[in-house]
């Protein structure tokens, strides 16, 4: 299986490496990985600076036109570099990601002929953007803007509070286990008709992803919610949700890497009992 990686927000295809490691460690020789760094450069986090002097992000400013302008390169690099069998995103990656998929669906109903850029794909802390749904015609709430920003805040507060982020992607500490703040409830999963200010019940049939999907989210995760609503967003029949019950980071408990191993083994055996690969 051939899976394109892509790193979280500000930092690099070098930090996703180690981050990734422990997972990909259990996966044989017929998984191929092949990580790509953000189209824009800028300034690595302050706990990071220690182990990369250049960092790079997925958009070049907040907004629907940005995103669209990431979608075009990404789906560039694909049409040189691909087919993938898979796509596996951390954190903001995912929302580029999550758009070409949107946006290609709605080209094919427009007559389109492209092929899908990836057969499945991998959400870790995955984020869905609010802006994307509202272009396409979707129903998006003042609340779900709301608690789009504001645990958007609430990671990057996080984050610019650690000491040093740099010892955290080897052993993280307890940066995550104060729940007190979060918008909403680490134990339950809301209903889709309320999840976090979006109704899915009232989306169209042919706005669902439709590839198979994994959704690997932390209760503990500010971003949790983005997280939810983008499981939700995908063919409930052909995803996979798996809470790893930590906060906004790529989980290297050894239960939680093994599980997320396994993951990419039924993965990778679904698509070859489908034809897809």
């Amino acid at each position: 299986m051939r899976t394109l990686m892509l790193h979280g927000h500000s930092t690099s295809s070098f930090i996703f490496k180690a981050q990734s490691g422990p997972f990909r460690s259990k996966l044989g020789n017929s998984f191929q990985w092949e990580f790509l760094d953000g189209p824009y450069t800028c300034p690595p986090p302050r706990g990071l600076k220690m182990v990369m002097w250049k960092a790079y992000k997925w958009m070049e400013k907040p907004g629907v036109e940005s995103i669209k302008k990431s979608v075009e390169w990404l789906q560039k690099y694909i049409d040189k570099n691909g087919p993938f069998d898979c796509v596996c995103c951390f954190s903001k990656s995912s929302s580029i990601v999550v758009a070409l998929l949107l946006y290609h669906a709605r080209d094919v109903a427009n007559g389109s002929k492209k092929p899908l850029p990836f057969k499945s794909a991998v959400f870790i802390n995955g984020n869905l953007e609010c802006s994307v749904l509202e272009d396409l015609g979707l129903p998006v709430t003042k609340e779900a803007k709301e608690i789009q920003s504001k645990v958007e805040e609430m990671v990057k507060a996080k984050v610019d509070a650690m000491s040093n982020l740099a010892s955290s992607l080897v052993k993280p500490s307890g940066l995550w286990d104060d729940t007190s703040q979060l918008l909403h409830d680490p134990d339950s999963l809301p209903p889709p008709s309320d999840c976090f200010g979006l109704d899915f019940t009232s989306f169209p049939p042919d706005a669902f992803i439709d590839i198979p999907t994994v959704h690997m989210y932390g209760g503990k995760d500010p971003i949790f919610t983005s997280s939810i609503q983008l499981a939700y967003l995908c063919n409930p029949k052909k995803r996979v949700m798996y809470d790893h019950q930590g906060g906004h980071d790529v989980p290297r408990t050894p239960d939680v890497v093994a599980d997320m191993a396994a993951q990419f083994r039924k993965l990778d055996k679904q698509l070859r009992a489908t034809g897809s690969k």
